[in-house]
């Protein structure tokens, strides 16, 4: 799910002739897989450090930002098991830089039936079914399950999309 959703988001830059945006930022309290899917999707990773809360750090976000912007990958709480205070905020300075917000879904147990992440500000998220929807890291591996995105993204899922036809068929 996890490079789906960032191949995604490199075939939205790339229909809006957004090319140059190529630089993918991920937080020091990711989940550790991310910085290989947005490098094996093609971006260039760099680090945004934490505040001393644990959050993502505003000010050096804002300093990140620019034209070369593709996105942010957040894992949402944090791999510190934190629910990072500024994340409205987080999705607000990416989005006005032209970038996408990326939501990990590895920790999701903790917001299912609290937070809409599109709320929030999250254009795509990926759910881990081996941990979210079974015991705790019961349900073993590999990582995988279903990516939702935003409507921005739709045009660019991967086939075969599910829709309902309206009936019980």
């Amino acid at each position: 799910g996890e490079l789906a959703g960032m191949l995604m988001i490199r075939a939205y830059h790339q229909a809006r002739g957004d090319t140059h945006r190529r630089k993918v930022l991920i937080p020091d309290s990711a989940h550790g897989t991310n910085p290989a899917s947005a490098a094996m999707a093609g971006f260039d990773v760099v680090t945004v450090v934490s505040d001393d809360q644990g959050n993502v750090d505003l000010k050096a976000l804002r300093e990140l930002v620019g034209e070369d912007l593709a996105g942010v990958m957040i894992t949402l709480p944090s791999t510190l098991g934190l629910f990072d205070t500024g994340i409205v905020e987080v999705c607000r300075i990416v989005h006005e830089a032209g970038g996408l917000v990326y939501g990990d879904g590895a920790n999701m147990n903790a917001l299912l039936g609290r937070v809409k992440l599109g709320d929030l500000g999250f254009d795509v998220i990926h759910l881990n079914l081996h941990k979210t929807f079974s015991t705790p890291h019961g349900g073993g591996g590999p990582g995988s399950g279903p990516v939702c995105v935003a409507n921005s993204l739709l045009p660019h899922l991967p086939a075969p999309v599910i829709t309902r036809s309206g009936g019980d068929d």
